[in-house]
Parts: C-alpha cells; sequence; structure tokens
C-alpha cells in the first residue's frame, strides 16, 4: 500500500458536496445540515470567549471553505476577513457564499508567498478543523505566526486525518494518525510558535464528538 497526500480531496462541484466534506456526517452530531446550522451558530460564542471584541480589525480564516466561519464573523463583528484555502473550488463559492466587500479569498500558494516574506499580516486567525488535515503542519504553523499579529484560535482533531489516495487500487480516504511524528504533532508544533492563552471548553451538544476534539486560544510568543 503506498499513500500520497490528496488535495484534490476537497475539490467539489456545487456547494452541497462542498458542505458535506466541511461538515461530514457523524454518528454522534447528524449530517452536514445539521452540523451546519448548529455548529456555527456555536461557533460565535467561541470566538467572543477565545478572540474578544474583533470590531475594526483584520480575521485571517485559515482553511476557509467556503466562508462559512468567515460569513459567521462578518455577521457579528463590524471587521475584515481575509480566507485562505487550498481548494479553487470552494474559493470561487466562497466570494458567493459570504458575499462581502468586508471578505476576501486568496489561494495557499498566494498566502504562502505573502506571509513567508512578511507581506501579510492579521490581526487575529482562526484554523477550524483544518491543521489535522494539512500536508506539512511545521511549515503552515510557522506561516500563522508570521501572519498573526495577536491571538489565534484552534479547533482541532486530538488525532491527524491526513487526506490520502492509495496509488494501488486508486482509493481516496483520510488517513487517521493518533501518534503522529514531532514534525506533524499539531499541538506540540503550536506551543513552541504561540503562548498558550486558554482553553476553551467544547460543548458534546454542539460539536460533534466533542470529545475528540479540542479548542485552544494562543498568543504570540514575545520575539517571535
Amino acid at each position: 500500500m503506498s499513500l500520497y497526500y490528496y488535495k484534490d480531496m476537497f475539490k467539489v462541484q456545487n456547494m452541497e458536496q462542498a458542505q458535506n466534506i466541511i461538515l461530514t456526517e457523524e454518528q454522534q452530531g447528524g449530517d452536514y445540515r445539521q452540523r451546519w446550522e448548529r455548529e456555527t451558530e456555536y461557533m460565535k460564542t467561541l470566538f467572543v470567549g477565545g478572540l474578544g471584541d474583533l470590531n475594526g480589525k483584520t480575521v485571517l480564516d485559515f482553511g476557509c471553505g467556503i466562508g462559512r466561519l468567515s460569513k459567521a464573523l462578518l455577521e457579528q463583528y463590524d471587521c475584515r476577513v481575509l480566507g485562505v484555502d487550498i481548494s479553487p473550488d470552494m474559493r470561487r463559492m466562497a466570494a458567493d457564499y459570504v458575499n462581502s466587500d468586508r471578505f476576501s479569498v486568496i489561494s495557499y500558494e498566494m498566502f504562502c508567498a505573502l506571509a513567508e516574506r512578511g507581506g501579510l499580516k492579521a490581526d487575529c486567525a482562526i484554523a477550524v478543523y483544518v491543521l489535522q488535515h494539512v500536508f506539512d503542519p511545521f511549515h503552515d504553523i510557522w506561516l500563522l505566526n508570521r501572519a498573526v499579529a495577536d491571538k489565534l484560535l484552534v479547533l482541532n482533531l486530538k488525532h491527524r486525518a491526513v487526506p490520502v489516495i492509495d496509488s494501488e487500487n486508486g482509493i481516496k480516504k483520510f488517513h487517521i494518525d493518533e501518534q503522529p511524528e514531532a514534525s506533524a504533532d499539531v499541538a506540540s508544533l503550536l506551543e513552541q510558535h504561540f503562548t498558550v492563552l486558554g482553553e476553551l471548553e467544547l460543548a458534546a451538544d454542539k460539536i460533534s464528538v466533542a470529545e475528540k476534539h479540542w479548542c485552544q486560544i494562543y498568543g504570540k510568543k514575545a520575539g517571535k
């Protein structure tokens, strides 16, 4: 068996497909429609508790998808949101779904180019259900550290769930890695670059399979 990272896992043709892969069906928590309505509204309370008043600020939505949480932020605050996503399909849908002059979306490649040379700076950032999927957590967390001026909210699985394709049979799936190497351990990497400001308790009746997730608020380390 030969597994390779498969970013086209997030290639979609319509809104329904996009919503279904952003919030997959769970035995605890229902299908994506139920999760979309329930969890999106609940995330607003986590933004308040973790990031505080975002009025007048610029927020980076890393792994924004079609803009589910970007739209929620703009409904909640008089802020600006810059979305980043690896999927061209998601980015195209995001502009229509969010439908706000206070929202823009860029490719992951553009984010890397800007953040690497210090050309992108947001007041705060969110990374919700995304760092568990990325190809290189070390690199992406380093870039987030360069791009974020104040706080970062991360909601993540306790394990890695990497989109892969099996070169032998073409099967596409999320490969579960419960004991990642140090270079892919999201929680440890975040603590290397940021200061942990606090953990937000996740309500079991709001977040699907809450016991398998964690949500923490990070701040900039002095000198970083």
